[in-house]
């Protein structure tokens, strides 16, 4: 079965549970955590199965795919434009624990936090 490595963003107490949850039960197996700014509570990267990330995409948790990208639409939420693999921020900045993720260079849309769609629904 195919794994993805995600970010995904702790963006309330109630995500936080659920998030905590699929750790707890093997879903989500945790690579890396960090504490989060400016309204994101905390980041966490992991491994998680399709099915595991069709549960988090259905209960609305955050997240941006960071391999496999062929199996994703990401888009700017501000232009609507597709993102190129070198748009999207992959260090610990800033700007990546607030929650943003991109930073889509077409027009003024700047730093911002993409649109993402997983192609195997």
């Amino acid at each position: 079965m195919k794994k993805y490595l995600i970010r995904v963003y702790i963006t309330s107490e109630e995500v936080g549970l659920v998030v905590n949850d699929a750790i707890d039960t093997h879903l989500l197996s945790l690579t890396n955590s960090f504490d989060g700014a400016n309204g994101i509570l905390a980041i966490y990267d992991g491994k998680i199965s399709s099915k595991g990330l069709k549960l988090l995409i259905a209960l609305g948790v955050k997240y941006l795919p960071l391999d496999n990208y062929e199996d994703f639409t990401i888009t700017c939420p501000c232009c609507g434009e597709r993102i190129d693999d070198d748009m999207i921020l992959t260090d610990y900045s800033e700007n990546v624990l607030s929650g943003y993720n991109i930073n889509c260079n077409r027009g003024d849309c700047g730093t911002q936090m993409a649109h993402v769609e997983f192609l195997l629904d």
